[in-house]
């Protein structure tokens, strides 16, 4: 619990100071300066932050494990789960709460900033926070908890997914931003709430 305020006060902070100005001159300098090949390259790295994949196999495997009789396994496959489905639920609700316009709407119509309590059919007001973004987090941050030596590998992977996302110009940096901040927050408030242990009982090792 002792990384979550930290985590909350510094994204607070840093989506502050990048909103407005830096928010923008990101997207006109990546619209200007645009790479195709490299763009390429991010589209396939966001496929990563897509809920989809990761909804169905953790479900899949927590059926799986459940069925096999594998508590050590299953546990985890359930606690990733719901993890994902939380943080998802969350961060669509936020998207129609703030509104925030999508970089898009700022290169087309020169539009910026929160429409507060949008309907879920407008997508191009949904940017705020990133969906992707709060997916890669979520998944990182319970497999840093499963597997804590990988910590650094999965949470690379996790910014990677992150700056894609502002790399194909879906989301600004404040997205990103909050997403991130999202994603850890909930996987970690879980694991603590749930008061779940990872590390196998002796009787579980033979």
């Amino acid at each position: 619990m002792r990384y979550i305020l930290p985590i909350l006060l510094s994204s607070t902070l840093l989506v502050w100071l990048l909103y407005g100005t830096i928010d923008r001159d990101v997207i006109f300098y990546i619209d200007a300066h645009q790479d195709e090949q490299l763009k390429s390259i991010f589209e396939i790295i966001t496929l990563i932050g897509d809920a989809t994949w990761w909804i169905v196999g953790s479900a899949g495997l927590w059926i799986y494990y459940h069925i096999k009789k594998d508590r050590y396994k299953m546990v985890r496959a359930r606690f990733m789960f719901v993890a994902i489905i939380t943080s998802g639920l969350i961060v669509n609700l936020l998207k129609m709460l703030f509104g925030k316009a999508r970089p898009d709407k700022l290169l087309d119509e020169q539009i910026y900033g929160f429409e507060w309590f949008v309907d879920f059919t407008q997508y191009s007001m949904h940017g705020f926070p990133s969906g992707h973004t709060t997916l890669a987090f979520t998944v990182a941050t319970t497999l840093s908890f499963i597997a804590p030596r990988y910590t650094i590998y999965f949470l690379s992977i996790a910014c990677m997914v992150a700056v894609s996302r502002v790399a194909v110009l879906y989301h600004y940096p404040t997205d990103i931003v909050a997403g991130a901040a999202l994603g850890a927050t909930v996987s970690i408030l879980l694991y603590n709430l749930g008061k779940i242990s990872f590390k196998k009982r002796a009787d579980e090792q033979h």
